[in-house]
């Protein structure tokens, strides 16, 4: 080998997931790329005088690349007060009584969920009496104060997810008897008499409570995104993920907030956000793509800490809830995006204009791939989609026969097997055993070679999860397994959540593998992902992780 100069040696046992799969023993870094991987002997013969070497008893990985990770709600999380651990009204009023004591009058007092972090799973069910505390309750906890316990997140919880307002929070709120919801799926809860118990109900997925009814409550600030990036920054660091893809898509205000990160420099993940688009009318979508958006054409525009590029355009959604998000789109509540609604004639429309601009378009599928493939088909006999990359995301259960028209059309697919198969798996226990092997179908598209890597849906934000969920497709209360032969490999599991996200931002060249040229860009796990057992993977521990060449956390 030659002599370049060396900044970082790191030894130890190193899963390249390079085209042979090949296991090395060492590798070599200077500034932010890796410049030699082989064996210790090889690589120490080119430590030069200022050469750090470090050794490691784990495993040096490709760090995790997060293919639909909502990563900015992580760090929003802990910015109210926590309600967790409560078992009865009691406690929760006396946890409001404290708040009360120590925040001014007249003041809000808003706090997390009733429930348990991350899930918050049951809701009002955790506590002794099974139900939200009223508004008069609320009262007597804090009388010279609006209170709003929130609801979580319909997709990090399920639905239905619970809001509390006590009398004044109503009031500042201007709900009385006479207000109804203007989303469908939002029930103001009321008493015999016909009064509002203080209680909000939402069976929407997105949560839209908030938004539609609740102006006066206070919402997140731009400095609250921007500190919450931090937060969410560094605990999926601790995870060992390095690289996010956002194809969910991102509102202009949350754009805005990693682009301040990058602007400053404090951006250490590697970032590809889309754009969620704000236009209220399809002329108005059809200008926004010829103009505004041109930036986003094509990869998008930006460099290896952020990217923008391409659009989201949301196949079906609830009207009502689009029409509340809408108005107000700088009123994201615990998304980053904007929520929409589209019929099949307009999402084609949609697409169509999206592919005369050369805009990628990325769609939710859920179970709908059979309604969505036809259309994407027509818009590449009009325009030639194959080479550019649009991505079908969160697709939860597809036709063996629909999985493979992906392929001819060069769609990507983002999975959260984690979310469909261990969380909600519950929904498929209807189906056939070979139906059940096409929920989160990592195996059959991967067979097929339709690009398909997997992201954690912040539900939880370790990558190991999801890897544990795709070799073991284990719904959580059951213990049964859906589709028992479709189970990844080890192989595939791990390749899902590192090399194969980065074909989702054109990146496969640079990243996603340990080899020369690639960044270095590492994590080291505290034992082997690919011999450790999948009951045991999210026991291992994350001791570094490295994002071009540098610690961003632990170290060796």
């Amino acid at each position: 080998m030659s002599r370049p100069d060396i900044d970082h040696i790191l030894l130890g046992r190193v899963l390249t997931l390079d085209r042979t799969g090949s296991i090395a023993e060492a590798v070599a870094i200077r500034d932010d790329r890796i410049v030699a991987v082989g064996t210790q002997s090889e690589i120490l013969d080119l430590k030069g005088p200022e050469t750090r070497v470090s050794r490691t008893d784990g495993t040096i990985i490709p760090g995790f690349n997060d293919a639909h990770a909502h990563m900015d709600t992580e760090g929003l999380r802990d910015r109210f007060p926590s309600l967790g651990r409560m078992r009865s009204i009691a406690d929760v009023l006396a946890r409001i009584a404290e708040l009360a004591r120590t925040t001014p009058k007249g003041e809000w007092i808003v706090t997390m969920p009733v429930g348990d972090a991350p899930f918050y799973f049951g809701g009002p069910i955790v506590l002794r009496e099974r139900r939200m505390p009223t508004r008069q309750e609320l009262d007597r906890a804090a009388p010279d104060h609006p209170v709003c316990i929130l609801p979580p997140s319909g997709y990090w919880s399920l639905v239905p997810c619970h809001t509390a307002l006590n009398t004044l929070a109503l009031k500042l709120n201007g709900l009385d008897r006479a207000s109804r919801s203007p989303v469908e799926g939002i029930e103001l809860m009321r008493d015999a008499e016909g009064e509002l118990t203080g209680v909000i109900v939402e069976h929407n997925h997105p949560d839209s409570a908030q938004i539609a009814l609740l102006p006066a409550v206070p919402r997140f600030s731009a400095r609250d995104r921007r500190d919450g990036i931090l937060r969410s920054v560094e605990t999926y660091h601790a995870v060992g993920t390095t690289s996010v893809y956002e194809g969910h898509g991102c509102a202009p205000e949350v754009i805005s907030a990693y682009r301040d990160l990058w602007e400053s420099g404090d951006l250490t993940m590697r970032m590809n956000l889309v754009v969620s688009t704000t236009w209220t009318t399809l002329d108005e979508a059809e200008v926004m793509m010829r103009d505004s958006l041109a930036y986003a054409r094509g990869a998008g525009l930006g460099d290896s800490f952020l990217r923008v590029g391409g659009i989201f355009i949301s196949y079906g959604g609830e009207p009502t809830a689009a029409a509340a998000a809408l108005a107000n789109p700088g009123d994201l509540g615990w998304s980053c995006y904007v929520k929409q609604a589209n019929t099949p004639t307009e999402f084609e429309r949609l697409c169509l204009a999206a592919a005369a601009h050369d805009l990628r378009v990325h769609t939710i599928a859920i179970d709908k791939l059979h309604e969505i493939a036809p259309i994407f088909e027509r818009v590449h006999a009009a325009h030639g989609i194959a080479d550019r990359r649009w991505v079908v995301e969160h697709m939860s259960y597809a036709a063996a026969g629909d999985l493979a028209r992906l392929r001819v059309l060069g769609i990507g697919v983002t999975l959260i097997p984690d979310y469909h198969l261990w969380k909600v798996g519950t929904r498929f226990f209807p189906l056939s055993e070979r139906d059940r092997e096409l929920v989160a179908p990592a195996t059959q598209l991967d067979a097929l070679g339709v690009p398909v890597a997997c992201g954690t849906d912040n539900s939880p934000c370790n990558s190991l999860a999801t890897m544990r969920a795709m070799r073991t497709r284990r719904e959580r209360t059951t213990g049964e397994v859906l589709g028992g032969a479709a189970r990844s490999s080890a192989e595939l599991a791990l390749r899902a959540m590192t090399r194969n996200g980065a074909w989702f931002s054109f990146e496969e060249d640079v990243k996603g593998r340990i080899a020369p040229g690639y960044f270095a860009d590492l994590a080291v796990l505290s034992g082997c992902p690919l011999t450790t057992t999948a009951d045991e993977l999210e026991s291992l521990s994350c001791l570094a992780t490295m994002v071009g060449g540098r610690f961003v956390h632990g170290g060796l």
